[in-house]
């Protein structure tokens, strides 16, 4: 006899307040689906729906998690699951309690076929550690994602360029402002890769020194810059940047 809805519910709370994935093997359907829809992913087939739950476990130990409250409802044709975690930002130390995600799981012959996933991303951002935050800025800079840019920036931002420029200001204290500049820049140039990247941790844990060097692509000519930044980061967000950069030098000069 299938299992019935509640017992299905009762096997997912059990499985996600332990940070296990495997006893979901049990309520999975061979095809079932695992859909985030705030990011477009889409697992198919109980063991690539297992596998990115297990991912999502391990996640877990990184950001300091320690419980997670879990609560089912259901609904008519399933159930839905809405999470609470609980623990210490391993960054700052600091101890949190926030909504985590919230979830539609559709059952049918006492198996789950479909987990829509909707993960508090805003919150989870800001568990990450400085190195991250960084890595999500130059993945942004080098895709020319301007938006995504600048929302890693927290709204009151202090940014700083001593080497800037006639014309760019050294000084920029709102974050609507830089989204602003980075579009302009953006219809200029197209920035093609980062490398030579060296982060430099500290003995703040907000802080991070990193150095790169930025290649793009303008008017039809290559070009080339070595950055040094000093980077503060704060609850998930760019607080303070002092950003150094050598002048553009054409890809020619670099390549000789």
């Amino acid at each position: 006899m299938p299992r019935t809805v509640s017992e299905v519910a009762e096997i997912v709370a059990n499985a996600l307040s332990a940070f296990d994935a495997a006893p979901l093997a049990d309520v999975l359907a061979e095809d079932a689906v695992y859909e985030i829809p705030f990011t477009g992913h889409r697992s198919v087939g109980r063991d690539a729906v297992l596998a990115t739950l297990g991912a999502g476990s391990a996640v877990a130990a990184r950001i300091g998690l320690e419980k997670v409250e879990v609560t089912t409802t259901e609904t008519a044709d399933g159930f839905a699951v809405e999470l609470v975690a609980e623990g210490r930002n391993p960054h700052t130390g600091h101890s949190y309690r926030l909504p985590s995600s919230a979830g539609l799981l559709t059952v049918r012959d006492g198996e789950i076929t479909r987990y829509r996933d909707f993960p508090n991303n805003g919150a989870a951002s800001t568990l990450m550690g400085t190195k991250a935050v960084f890595d999500r800025f130059l993945a942004a800079a080098v895709d020319n994602r301007w938006d995504d840019l600048a929302d890693l920036y927290s709204e009151d931002v202090v940014l700083e360029i001593p080497f800037a420029p006639a014309g760019v200001p050294k000084v920029t204290r709102d974050r609507e402002d830089l989204r602003k500049r980075f579009h302009q820049a953006g219809e200029r140039r197209r920035i093609t890769k980062a490398d030579r990247v060296v982060v430099h941790e500290t003995a703040d844990p907000e802080v991070l020194v990193v150095e790169y060097d930025l290649h793009w692509e303008m008017d039809g000519n290559r070009y080339s810059s070595t950055y040094a930044m000093v980077m503060t980061v704060r609850d998930g967000r760019i607080v303070h940047s002092r950003d150094y950069s050598g002048p553009p030098v054409p890809q020619e000069a670099v390549s000789r």
